[in-house]
């Protein structure tokens, strides 16, 4: 299911600053988990503001609101601005303790990169594209 909140469209992408602190983050990621892990324990969603607060937290650096929105967009299945724990975390957990596994995909087989290799593999090619 496809969230349909508005993201803003007025946005060249996403800069290398705001990549910088989603890496951060995912770097980070494990205390991230605990300082969510209360809101889940407690059977509450995950709202924007208290996401960028754990995230700052837990990584030190401030998540973006165009980079929050994203994250969002994509996350939250249920469309109500709040992401539970199996929205997001569970989702990134897996993706960043998978990493690649494998050396015989094919080349442009993303399907066992971790977040961040994902995301340096879209850098690169947005960066080739320019």
């Amino acid at each position: 299911v496809v969230n349909k909140a508005v993201v803003s469209t007025q946005s060249t992408g996403v800069s290398f600053e705001q990549f910088k602190s989603m890496i951060a983050l995912l770097n980070n990621f494990s205390d991230f988990e605990v300082a969510v892990r209360m809101y889940q324990i407690a059977k509450k969603p995950l709202s924007k503001v208290v996401f960028k607060r754990a995230a700052f937290i837990s990584s030190g650096e401030e998540i973006h609101d165009d980079v929050l929105d994203l994250l969002f967009y994509v996350f939250d299945e249920a469309g109500d601005g709040h992401l539970s724990h199996s929205e997001f975390v569970n989702v990134m957990k897996t993706g960043v303790e998978t990493g690649v596994s494998s050396s015989q995909k094919p080349k442009d087989d993303t399907s066992n990169l971790s977040v961040g290799s994902y995301f340096r593999k879209c850098i690169r090619s947005e960066m080739i594209k320019s």
